[in-house]
């Protein structure tokens, strides 16, 4: 027969082992978060004061894209210190994963939408030699 103190203490002692071992973990993403919120400061700062020579870009556009990066590099953020914890590692997979494809459509887009009228002339051009 085991005697529940024994019991006990043996559970105490593995909890407190492995808090132990977490302990440095944990700071380590500390360390992570504090000098990626800077870094990510340090980004919208500079882009607040990079002048697009060539471009009139409207303050109100300047601050939504600072926000936008700002928000987004904040999620990056937490998704990189949960991963380096190891907590909900296939969660951050997948967010991960789904930002980096919601980047890609948003970005063909963009870039199909501005070429438009490019990819109709081209085209349109084409036919002409191709009825020749």
């Amino acid at each position: 027969m085991v005697p529940y103190g024994d019991v006990f203490v043996s559970s105490f002692q593995t909890l407190w082992y492995q808090l132990m071992m977490f302990l440095p973990k944990v700071l380590v993403a500390l360390v992570i978060w504090v000098v990626g919120k800077s870094l990510i400061g340090t980004a919208v700062n500079l882009l607040k004061k990079i002048e697009f020579k060539g471009f009139k870009l409207a303050d109100k556009a300047l601050i939504t894209v600072t926000q936008v990066i700002s928000v987004l590099g904040k999620f990056l953020l937490v998704l990189i210190v949960l991963d380096y914890l190891g907590i909900a590692k296939s969660l951050v997979d997948a967010l991960f994963q789904g930002l980096s494809f919601a980047v890609a459509i948003a970005l063909g887009l963009a870039f199909g939408k501005a070429f438009e009228d490019d990819a109709k002339h081209l085209v349109n051009e084409a036919k002409r030699h191709i009825n020749k």
